[in-house]
């Protein structure tokens, strides 16, 4: 195997480092290499999660290694934890539950002590997955930037610090079951020395607190690998470790997933972090090569915004055959407290009888949903009221046309098309990639600049939102189709067949870099504000053109029709 002269110096490296790994630079290769080159050695491989470990156990057991042990921090935690303790376990909690194991008692069709209940079991999992020895050292409202939501906490701040007290006490004493990320915090708490030499944490820029802080504690030799661009989980809970630990450096620069051009708008993108005073300091080379298209994937910021390009593109437009969805269909309509798609659209027919989730069984109405997410944080049922909102009636037959076209991982390869969010296609790598239009833009960032200061943004926040369109940009392998809106400001286009802002399906490959010429055609408004905003950004007559398939002159003719030029 040929190694570049990065992975060579990070596979002799002795003693504790970290390593800023780009997308596609070959992380894990230089992982496993790094544990091949120290074959006597007891080592532990702190991998990201499931899908991943099971990957890095088949690769070291080509390898012949069996110095090397494998865990995710859950799975490594609950090893240490949870089979001594005799604790039941499950996997999450809804709010009517917590409420009524904590004697929440309802004062009026608010729903506040559901409200409360939800900012509660956030905050026991902010605790759990944090750094913290005790609750009263950490601030939860900083958590928070919805503002209706950060004014609700605000206002029951003492109650949500009493309540999670004594729902970490219940699954403390066994009187209830724990949820996951509580024997995470009881593997940090009971401060463990691990029998390793080597400690190799991946992903570092999406560790937990509690699990970083076991991490540091350990005298083994130590390596944490990741991007620290690519840090998309705080909502989680993740903290940047690669910003935290003081070990020596070392680069990933080179990705071998896609070639410069990429590269360049992908630092571009980064660059709008300055805006907000976040360093966007990255060393980043495209050396990936072109190839034919097999696989295409469509990537959204939210799951209603994916959903609804599903349907566009498979019913209203029936460009599709087959989908994929990226982690199966089921997660994009159902939330995670458990309701369903079609349980939001009773509520919102007032079919309640209709309604099988315990929790929107307890909300009296749609309107009175809508007012609980916007005092709670629940991002994945406010998907599912922003397509019942969108499409209502239409909902049944769209997820039934959906399902029928959708096929099984086993069959990912035959789908005309795959749709994910960024967050479910962390990892994963495409050869051609739709970028849909709702991630964060230029405008937006600079924008933002007022609140920061006003303190009513985070910044924190704001960066994560420009990590999301990194992260989409570099998911790709040949070709990257995204919005005119979202291209900043600093990027010019020069290789047209790989960055392409024409969102439209062509599955047969083009004879031209440019698109068709349309001199004779009307200008649309939305063509109008796209050749107002690329004239605005500075972007030259022939640009223009190429990026909108105009002629020269009909774009000159049009920006003297607008009166741009003054």
């Amino acid at each position: 195997m040929q190694l570049t002269d990065e992975q060579q110096c990070i596979i002799e490296h002795e003693g504790n480092l970290k390593v800023n790994a780009v997308a596609g630079s070959g992380k894990t290769t230089t992982i496993l290499q790094y544990a091949k080159h120290r074959p006597n050695a007891p080592i532990l491989y702190l991998a990201f999660n499931k899908s991943v470990k099971m990957e890095a156990e088949y690769k070291l057991s080509q390898l012949g290694l069996s110095n090397v042990r494998v865990e995710t921090a859950h799975s490594l935690a609950y090893k240490y934890v949870a089979p001594y303790q005799r604790y039941k376990i499950r996997f999450d909690y809804k709010p009517h539950e917590i409420a009524q194991l904590l004697h929440i008692k309802p004062k009026s069709a608010d729903m506040s002590h559901l409200k409360l209940a939800s900012h509660v079991y956030r905050f026991v999992r902010y605790f759990c997955n944090s750094m913290a020895q005790k609750v009263v050292e950490i601030n939860y409202l900083e958590t928070l930037t919805n503002l209706e939501s950060l004014a609700f906490a605000t206002e029951n701040h003492e109650l949500i610090i009493h309540y999670t007290r004594l729902f970490l006490a219940k699954m403390h004493k066994g009187e209830i079951d724990i949820i996951h990320d509580f024997y995470l915090k009881q593997f940090q708490l009971s401060k463990p020395v691990l029998p390793y030499d080597y400690i190799l944490f991946d992903e570092g820029q999406d560790a937990s607190g509690a699990m970083l802080n076991a991490f540091i504690q350990q005298p083994a030799k130590k390596i944490i690998i990741g991007d620290q661009h690519q840090q998309i989980y705080g909502w989680r809970f993740a903290t940047n470790a690669l910003q935290q630990v003081n070990f020596p450096i070392l680069d990933l620069s080179k990705s071998f997933r896609f070639n410069q051009e990429v590269a360049r708008l992908s630092k571009s993108i980064l660059q709008l972090k300055t805006e907000i005073g976040q360093s966007s300091k990255i060393n980043l080379q495209g050396l990936g090569q072109q190839h034919s298209i097999q696989s295409r994937v469509t990537l959204a910021r939210s799951n209603s915004k994916l959903v609804s390009r599903a349907i566009e593109l498979l019913i209203q437009q029936k460009e599709l055959n087959k989908i994929y969805f990226e982690g199966q269909l089921s997660s994009y309509t159902f939330s995670e407290e458990g309701g369903s798609i079609y349980d939001v659209l009773n509520l919102y027919n007032n079919q309640r009888h209709m309604i099988k989730d315990d929790l929107l069984k307890t909300i009296p109405s749609f309107d009175h949903l809508k007012d609980y997410l916007d005092e709670t944080s629940d991002a994945s049922l406010k998907a599912l009221v922003d397509l019942v909102e969108k499409y209502h009636k239409d909902i049944p037959r769209f997820i039934k046309r959906i399902k029928e076209c959708s096929v099984d991982e086993s069959e990912k390869h035959k789908a005309d098309m795959i749709f994910s969010t960024v967050h479910k296609a962390k990892g994963m790598e495409y050869d051609q990639v739709f970028i849909m239009d709702d991630f964060i833009n230029e405008q937006q960032v600079v924008d933002s600049k007022n609140a920061i200061k006003a303190k009513e943004v985070n910044p924190e926040s704001l960066a994560e939102e420009i990590n999301l369109l990194y992260v989409a940009a570099t998911r790709t392998k040949s070709k990257l189709h995204i919005p005119i809106h979202l291209l900043p400001t600093s990027y010019q286009i020069k290789d047209y067949q790989t960055v392409s802002t024409n969102l439209n399906l062509s599955f047969k490959p083009k004879t031209s870099k440019q698109k068709p010429k349309r001199s004779n055609q009307l200008w649309s408004k939305m063509e109008e504000a796209e050749l107002k905003q690329l004239f605005i950004q500075g972007k030259t007559v022939k640009e223009i053109a190429l990026l909108l398939g105009r002629s020269q002159s009909a774009v000159i003719k049009r920006v003297e029709k607008l009166d741009l030029w003054f």
